[in-house]
């Protein structure tokens, strides 16, 4: 009986001892597989990162480096040179005073209207001004304008010229440009020039300046008219006999000195009656009341009368001096824009017998 038992437990025995060793090599074998799997691809990145983040941090930093250098040396100087091809200017005055026959003072406020956001600074620079016809450039520039230090800002900041004595770089296109202000109801100029822009830290680029420029001009003096006319019959022979005013409207900027100007007046019948004289004829913007004096042939004039009383009387510019100096730029321009004007001269005689009289 202690035999049979004693027999039982070792046969448990022994198949504990099997359980346990087959457990421990099915554990070996577990983990022999485990060691033998291939890693996955998240575990290969990162245990190539882990030994090589250094060349990385390399890679990383050269990159940046060239995208940087790019931008400072390639791109901003593109962005630089399209932000000043995207503005436009704005003239708010513009003056011709003190002309001589090679030079003119010029004063000249406008207003640079910027779309970008950047607020960049231009250096002083040498801007040649054009006058352009249908989009076309002349063929030289007018004159040679110093441009002043400009710091433009977002969306619109201030720029003026004062009081800037220029050299007439080009008289035939001062000529051009003072005949197609006179003339027309509209003028087209161009600033060209290069210059350096600074914009914060960035390195300093240098751009082209190309901006044109439409503004009103005189329209040929479009609604001229002589007011408050009185003739002086008893005035001597050669003096002027007939005095008024010159209304001249200017819907432009512009404010141009023109000197004493001469005025031819003649009739289609008669042909010249007389010479008139507008002295220190200076436009300004607005509406301009001019005294003027005439020395008419009054027998001319009466031969020249229709049926009415009135007469079509032509008025051609002959002269311009400004400090005994003729302007042969303001003459010829005068003399393009050729006026015809109705005078009621027994109107006239009427008015000026009745103002003697009082």
């Amino acid at each position: 009986m202690a035999d049979s038992v004693a027999h039982t437990g070792s046969r448990d025995s022994d198949k504990k001892f099997e359980a346990g060793e087959k457990y421990q090599a099915e554990q070996i074998e577990e983990q022999r597989n485990y060691a033998g799997a291939r890693p996955t691809t998240g575990q290969k990145v990162k245990r190539h990162c882990g030994r090589f983040w250094w060349l990385h941090l390399l890679i990383f930093c050269i990159v940046f480096l060239i995208i940087a250098l790019c931008l400072v040396y390639v791109a901003m100087p593109k962005i630089a040179q399209h932000g000043v091809n995207e503005s436009s200017i704005e003239f708010t005055d513009i003056q011709f005073l003190s002309p001589t026959s090679d030079s003119i003072v010029i004063t000249q406020k406008a207003i640079l209207h910027s779309p970008s956001m950047y607020t960049p600074t231009l250096d002083p620079f040498n801007a040649s001004l054009y006058l352009v016809t249908n989009g076309t450039f002349a063929a030289s520039p007018m004159i040679i304008l110093p441009m002043p230090r400009i710091h433009a800002l977002h969306p619109q900041s201030n720029a003026s010229i004062d009081n800037q004595n220029t050299t007439i770089v080009d008289l035939d296109q001062v000529t051009e440009y003072a005949t197609t202000v006179l003339t027309n109801e509209t003028v087209t100029t161009a600033l060209t020039g290069r210059t350096k822009l600074h914009e914060g830290k960035l390195p300093v680029n240098w751009v082209n300046y190309n901006s044109s420029t439409t503004y009103l001009g005189l329209n040929g003096l479009k609604g001229f008219n002589v007011t408050g006319v009185t003739l002086n019959l008893s005035a001597p022979s050669g003096q002027p006999n007939l005095q008024g005013f010159a209304f001249i409207p200017n819907p432009s900027v512009l404010t141009v000195a023109m000197g004493n100007v001469t005025l031819s007046l003649s009739t289609e019948k008669a042909g010249v009656v007389g010479i008139s004289t507008v002295p220190d004829m200076t436009i300004r913007p607005g509406n301009n009341s001019l005294p003027m004096t005439a020395v008419l042939n009054q027998t001319a004039i009466v031969s020249s009368l229709d049926t009415s009383g009135k007469v079509n009387v032509t008025i051609t510019g002959t002269s311009s001096v400004y400090n005994g100096e003729h302007l042969s730029y303001y003459e010829k321009a005068l003399a393009s824009n050729v006026l015809v004007l109705e005078m009621n001269v027994l109107q006239i005689l009427s008015d000026s017998a009745a103002a003697a009289i009082s």
